[in-house]
């Protein structure tokens, strides 16, 4: 038995998320199963064989289209995927299955949950933790597909020290890492960090995100190291944007200088070739804006004197109109004297006689005569009175109503008169004002065009006055200061970052002492490949060029990954992996028995009791390692030229494109 992993110690028994497992099912009711893959813990090959006849096409001799992509795509779906690749392989089974749909029994953090989800558009997934199919489907165990994903989360995102990524504050979810762990063969194992092929998994950064979620789930990043990578993050973007302010504050004053000229000379209607300060011979900017600024103070000077004389004309027309209304109210009072007289009204006769005495100043005292208006004879001998004696004589009342009739008319004449003027005299007063706000809006227009035209010049010469000088503006030097403010900062958060990172050496030399255990097992010889924490494309790096060890550093960094899970508690890894045709991106085949062989030798070895701590899924298209070509470790044999041989035992279409990039 080997013993190439000696050194590490499995921390647990079974994988924290592995598939036990899987039904393609035909129907649900009544339950018709089309297949039934028992899977375990350690390694399982589904191994697509090659026609063993010659008769067979290129593309069937080849191992293509039995369905080993397809299986891969419903492992993505039991766990909750449900991209576009997804969509149209369910679409496809469908057509052939359109009560069917792919069922497993996953093991979630020692939890066991049975989940089926449909091929069809309008069917609903369900799950349940349940040992027995049927239940699920007879609803005898309570759907609970929404507690299935939270577990999902749960047990991996929800184990980190940060549940989004510093910078953007994206969150991270349970499908960014189901993408690492279920890499896809259209990648052809090129990078790393390339999980996905033209689907996109939603990262914010495409280059910076998939390194600090694989660091987070290695375990690399506490809470302290998080914190710090997003001061990091934000203070870089500081110091980025400062240094894209500095050289815009510093063509500023040029461009500001610029535009003030281009607008003064607009203004004042300047040429391009005109000076911008007066000189002896000709025109200039300054010469100008003198020019106008003086035509200007004297217009405003011409403007304000139409306005005083505007004004004083209006307010000698409102005396008039006042003394004109009151004439009116005169009238208007005598003329219902008048009119009480016809109707013989005394008590309103004598109402309004004292109305009319108010209006027209007879009340009070006569300030020439020192006594009351009432004794002074030059007024009682002016006022018109009568004898009130009419009231009590019928004879008399009758022989003065035609006088009464004739002064009550006589009053409206002069009524209609005195309104008429007032009249007049308000609409002469209406037509004056708007000529005096006419003035009063020029002079105040041309205050502030006058105040903006010497703003504007003396702005000109601060600028040429600075310009002359070289020195930076405010605002620049502020900015300047402020960039070397924030590059100290950064550079302390660095280096609190490394000292932070150095804290955690003892878990990234566990990393880099089990990287040379794994490469030493498959290479045959140490020192060919290394760790490199941080790096944004080849964390794991074999010394060695070319295509083949290109592949071999994804499938060496997976591996490492993968067995890390099960020795330390540090990681926060699955402990499950899923590999589709690694073979297939040119990897040699030499190194390909051994990637097989190692994976098996280190089940066997962290494992007890026939249960090992991980669980690693191939597919292969190239006959695995005698030793491992038959049971346990072979769990899947698809071929082509018969239908029991494809994983859905039937062609789905009739004519597949694209080999094995995806379909059965």
């Amino acid at each position: 038995m080997s013993t190439w992993l000696k050194a590490s110690q499995p921390v647990r028994t079974q994988p924290r998320l592995w598939v036990e497992t899987m039904w393609l099912v035909e129907s649900r009711e009544p339950m018709v199963l089309t297949r039934t893959i028992d899977l375990h813990a350690g390694l399982n090959i589904v191994w697509a064989k090659e026609s063993a006849s010659n008769d067979a096409s290129g593309l069937a001799s080849a191992g293509h289209g039995v369905g080993k992509t397809s299986l891969c795509l419903l492992l993505r779906y039991v766990l909750g995927d449900d991209a576009p690749a997804i969509a149209t392989l369910r679409s496809k089974a469908a057509g052939s299955f359109p009560k069917g749909g792919v069922a497993a029994k996953v093991h979630v953090d020692g939890a066991v949950w049975l989940v089926f989800r449909p091929y069809g558009l309008y069917s609903h997934s369900l799950a349940a933790r349940c040992d027995a199919l049927d239940r699920l489907f007879e609803g005898t165990a309570p759907n609970d597909f929404d507690g299935y994903g939270r577990a999902l989360e749960q047990f991996s995102i929800g184990r980190l020290a940060a549940r989004s990524l510093p910078g953007t504050n994206q969150p991270l979810e349970w499908r960014h890492l189901l993408a690492w762990c279920i890499r896809e063969q259209r990648t052809r194992f090129d990078g790393f960090y390339h999980w996905r092929e033209g689907e996109g998994l939603g990262f914010k950064r495409s280059r910076r995100d998939p390194p600090l979620l694989v660091g987070s789930v290695l375990g690399l990043v506490d809470q302290a190291l998080d914190q710090l990578l997003r001061d990091i993050e934000a203070k870089q973007k500081q110091v980025e944007q400062c240094k894209e302010r500095i050289p815009e504050l510093e063509r500023a004053p040029a461009f500001a200088l610029a535009h003030a000229d281009r607008q003064l000379r607009l203004k004042v209607r300047a040429e391009e070739d005109e000076p911008v300060f007066a000189t002896t011979v000709g025109e200039s900017v300054e010469s100008r804006v003198q020019a106008a600024l003086q035509k200007a103070e004297s217009d405003e000077r011409g403007w304000e004197r139409e306005a005083e004389q505007a004004d004083e004309a209006l307010a000698q027309e409102r005396v008039r109109l006042h003394e004109l209304t009151k004439a009116c109210d005169l009238a208007k009072v005598e003329n219902e004297m008048a009119k009480s007289l016809v109707d013989a009204k005394l008590e309103d006769y004598e109402r309004l006689s004292k109305v009319r005495d108010r209006l027209a100043g007879l009340e009070g005292r006569c300030e020439p005569g020192n006594i009351e208006f009432s004794e002074c004879e030059h007024v009682q001998k002016n006022k018109t009175t009568f004898n009130m004696t009419w009231f009590q004589d019928g004879k008399q009342a009758k022989a003065d109503a035609s006088l009464f009739a004739a002064r009550h008319q006589a009053s409206t004449v002069a009524l209609d008169k005195a309104e008429k003027a007032v009249s007049e005299q308000e609409k002469l007063i209406a037509k004056k004002r708007p000529e005096l706000h006419r003035l009063r809006v020029r002079i105040a227009t041309s205050e502030t065009s006058r105040t903006f035209l010497k703003q504007s010049w003396d702005d000109l010469q601060l600028k040429h006055t600075q310009r002359n000088q070289g020195g930076d503006t405010a605002e620049l030097a502020e900015a300047r200061q402020q960039l070397l403010e924030f590059e100290s900062a950064l550079e302390s958060l660095r280096a609190a970052e490394v000292s932070q990172r150095s804290r955690q050496s003892s878990r990234v030399d566990a990393i880099k002492a089990l990287t040379a255990t794994v490469s030493s097992r498959l290479l045959g010889a140490a020192g060919h490949a290394r760790f490199l924490p941080g790096h944004e494309v080849r964390p794991f790096e074999v010394a060695r060029g070319g295509e083949a060890y290109q592949v071999l550093e994804v499938l060496l960094g997976d591996i490492v990954c993968l067995l890390d899970s099960a020795v330390s508690e540090a990681s926060n890894h699955p402990g499950f992996l899923v590999h589709d045709c690694p073979r297939e991106a040119d990897m040699s085949e030499l190194l390909y028995r051994e990637f097989f062989l190692a994976a098996a030798e280190a089940a066997e070895q962290l494992g007890g009791d026939g249960m090992a701590p991980f669980q690693f899924i191939v597919t292969t298209t190239s006959a695995p390692p005698e030793e491992l070509g038959g049971a346990p470790h072979v769990v899947l044999e698809l071929a082509p030229g018969a239908d029991e041989a494809l994983l859905f035992k039937r062609q789905l279409t009739p004519d597949l494109t694209g080999l094995d990039a995806g379909w059965p």
